[in-house]
C-alpha cells in the first residue's frame, strides 16, 4: 500500500511551482527527498548520495535530466534511481503523481509505519 502526501498545491503554489530541469530538497513527514522537475513530469529520489552523503537536491541536472551530486559529481536518473553506467549504484526512487490539484509523492506502508 502506498500513502500519498501533497507536496505542491497548484492553488497555493501556482501551476509551475518548480523550474524545469531542477532538483530541490523537500521534507515530507520528516524524510528528506530530492524532487526533480523535468519536461515530462516530477520525479523523486533519496536526497542523500550513497557515497559522500551529498544532498542531491542541492545539486543540478545535466542535459539528459540526470541529477548531479554537488560533492563528487556522480549522476543519478531521477526516473529510476540508477547511477550512470559504470557507477554501479543507485538511490531509492519514489512514485510521484501530478493530479488536477497538485503534485503528490508516495511512500510505501513500510516506510511511514515506522515513524
Amino acid at each position: 500500500m502506498i500513502r500519498y502526501y501533497k507536496i505542491y498545491d497548484f492553488k497555493r503554489d501556482g501551476s509551475e511551482p518548480q523550474l524545469l530541469n531542477t532538483p530541490r530538497t523537500i521534507e515530507v513527514e520528516g524524510k528528506r527527498v530530492c524532487l526533480v522537475r523535468l519536461k515530462d513530469g516530477y520525479y523523486a529520489i533519496d536526497d542523500k548520495c550513497p557515497h559522500a552523503a551529498g544532498r542531491l537536491g542541492l545539486g543540478s541536472c545535466d542535459e539528459h535530466g540526470m541529477v548531479i551530486c554537488p560533492i563528487h559529481r556522480y549522476k543519478y536518473d531521477p526516473k529510476t534511481g540508477k547511477g550512470q553506467p559504470g557507477q554501479g549504484d543507485y538511490v531509492h526512487h519514489y512514485p510521484v503523481e501530478t493530479r488536477e490539484d497538485g503534485v503528490y509523492i508516495g511512500f510505501s506502508k513500510k516506510w511511514w509505519q515506522i515513524f
